[in-house]
């Protein structure tokens, strides 16, 4: 397994690498930490000069961080890149056959706002791979089983493949859960056919179905992320529109969450 951590060595970056470490000594996985900047080319005879400090500030910091992680039994390495962070990210963890994206969401504005016009919320619209997107008051100790949010529209096997065969050594629980919004027969079959199908599967995991119902999908997800605070949110991206709806739409996950709850993205 191999996870792509950018990195602009803030707080918040180095939570998101902390949690990135933790999954690399569960997962045996290797860990590439990635520093990416825009270099403005107005200061013309200054470039090179500019250009130069910040790879040389950049490759102190990165080969420190390198240094201790391999300390940890972790095999790690380290890039620079020049460009902007959504591109270079998506660009490297496709061409290099990246298994795991994590990053760091901007902490202080709430979970809508960092994933939404940020660098990580671009790099979850565009990536081909999945993403991490860790809080920066989030710590890997307080969470205690993986939250999966269903559509019940035509659920894709390679969605739970993909689930277990990046988290499958976390000793983590996984709970799914469908917000229900209206009485459906069918989706109620559909939930119980997937949970019977789930379980023989994937027999060795501990899995849990639950039903939240609700008026609308917003205020579902809110009442079930208040009762379940330990909770990393996983969410399948196969309908841009819904994952737009849920995140472009309202303020309700931002009011219900805040900052704290981690989100990984199964693309």
């Amino acid at each position: 397994m191999k996870i792509l951590v950018p990195t602009d060595f803030s707080d918040n970056a180095n939570n998101a690498l902390e949690f990135a470490k933790k999954i690399a000594l569960k997962e045996k996985a290797s860990i590439m930490l990635m520093f990416a900047f825009y270099a403005v080319y107005d200061f013309a005879a200054q470039a090179t000069e500019i250009v130069g400090q910040i790879e040389a500030d950049a490759r102190k910091a990165l080969k420190k961080s390198s240094e201790l992680g391999r300390k940890e039994g972790i095999e790690f390495d380290y890039r620079i890149v020049q460009g902007t962070v959504a591109s270079t990210v998506t660009a490297l963890a496709y061409r290099d056959d990246f298994d795991l994206i994590v990053m760091g969401t901007q902490g202080a504005s709430g979970i809508k706002k960092a994933l939404i016009g940020s660098n990580t919320g671009h790099v979850i619209k565009e990536s081909k791979v999945p993403v991490l997107a860790v809080p920066q008051n989030a710590k890997w100790e307080n969470w205690s089983k993986f939250s999966i949010g269903l559509e019940l529209d035509k659920e894709d096997e390679k969605f739970f493949n993909l689930l277990f065969n990046l988290t499958g050594h976390m000793n983590l629980p996984y709970e799914f859960f469908h917000v229900k919004t209206e009485n459906s027969f069918e989706k109620d079959l559909g939930l119980i056919g997937l949970e019977e199908l789930l379980k023989e599967k994937f027999g060795g995991k501990e899995i849990n179905f639950v039903v939240e119902s609700a008026a609308d999908v917003n205020t579902g997800m809110e009442s079930y992320l208040n009762k379940n605070k330990g909770a990393i949110l996983v969410m399948f991206y196969k309908n841009k529109s819904f994952f737009e709806y849920l995140f472009n739409r309202s303020t309700s996950l931002e009011m219900a969450y805040h900052t704290h709850v981690p989100l990984l993205v199964i693309k």
